[in-house]
Formats: C-alpha cells, sequence, structure tokens
C-alpha cells in the first residue's frame, strides 16, 4: 500500500471527523446555564456561504425502494465537485459528505454512489455540500431524505 495514500486517508477521516463535531457542536441547542460564554472563534464567524444548491434524486423523501441495494444519486447546482482538499477554498467548489441514519459514510467526490446494504425499515439520509477543507459553508448547504427499504 502506499504510505502518503494511506496518509492521506487518515487526514480526509480526520477532517471528516472534525467537520462532523462542528456541525454537531453547531446544532446543540443547549443553555448556558447562566454560565459566561467565549465570543466564536474568528475562524467560524468567517466561513463563506455558497450559492451551491443540492438535492437527492434517489432515493427521495417517502420512497419505497424493494431490495437492500440503493442507489443515490444527487443533484449539484450552481457550484462543482472536486478532489482536491485544500484550505484557498471557493464558495462554488467542495464535496459531498453522505450520512446515513446518522452516520458519516463517505465523503464523496462525485454525485453518485451505491449506499451500504440496508435492513427492511426507514432510513435516514443526510447529505451536505461542504468547502474543500471538509468545513460546512454558513449557511449550510444540507438536504436530507427519509425513505424505506422493503424486501
Amino acid at each position: 500500500m502506499n504510505p502518503s495514500r494511506t496518509s492521506h486517508g487518515r487526514t480526509l477521516a480526520c477532517a471528516a471527523a472534525l467537520a462532523l463535531l462542528l456541525g454537531l457542536a453547531g446544532c446543540s441547542s443547549g443553555g448556558s446555564g447562566g454560565q459566561a460564554t467565549s465570543p466564536p472563534s474568528t475562524a467560524a464567524a468567517q466561513r463563506p456561504a455558497s450559492p451551491a444548491k443540492l438535492i437527492i434524486e434517489s432515493p427521495h423523501n417517502g420512497q419505497v425502494v424493494k431490495g437492500g441495494g440503493v442507489q443515490l444519486r444527487l443533484d449539484l447546482r450552481n457550484a462543482k465537485v472536486v478532489a482536491a482538499t485544500t484550505t484557498n477554498i471557493r464558495p462554488d467548489r467542495g464535496h459531498v459528505h453522505v450520512m446515513l441514519d446518522g452516520r458519516l459514510i463517505s465523503m464523496n467526490y462525485g454525485l453518485q454512489e451505491a449506499l451500504p446494504k440496508l435492513a427492511p425499515g426507514t432510513h435516514v439520509l443526510q447529505v451536505e455540500f461542504v468547502a474543500a477543507d471538509h468545513l460546512p459553508f454558513d449557511p449550510r448547504i444540507l438536504t436530507q431524505a427519509a425513505f424505506e427499504v422493503r424486501q
């Protein structure tokens, strides 16, 4: 195995974990409980907005899928998916983070992929277009769909 590829994979995994933690922290609704809170960091305040519009074409919200094989198809408008990870971010360049049932399953550099084999039942798919540094835009470009798998 190529050591630089393994290192790149670890870097991407760490960046994804950081992005997920930052995203979850931004979604928390906990109060301060009367304690003083520090102001948001300058870096967080300077996240760019993106003109991107992300749509889950399949599986769409409410869709019933026969069998466990599901193909994810996305439509991305006003932006482009790029594979390069960089801190020199542009509002119209980035990639896609895919979460299934609350778990990050991929950082996708395309708009189609086969989802893992799914058990029968309802599943929730969340997809976010993020900047090339793996962090979200502000406001976030996030969409979701709940669908059902039947045998």
